[in-house]
């Protein structure tokens, strides 16, 4: 499992989807980040999708927008 932060407004985006394999520390970081484990291939996926400047949130988002 790899540990990545994301933003709250990414969280709220996926919070009610994510599976139970998926850990949620419940210590943020100072900027009130949240830290997510996520298996390896899931981390690999997103990074694959990053565009120039954009954050594991920025991805988050983007798809979640797409989804709805």
């Amino acid at each position: 499992m790899i540990r990545i932060a994301i933003t709250p407004a990414a969280y709220a985006a996926i919070a009610a989807t994510l599976p139970g394999s998926v850990g949620v520390e419940p210590q943020r970081a100072p900027n009130g980040d949240y830290f997510v484990w996520l298996d390896p291939a899931v981390v690999t996926r997103l990074a694959a999708m990053r565009g120039p400047g954009e954050s594991y949130s920025d991805v988050i988002l983007r798809l979640a927008k797409a989804g709805s």
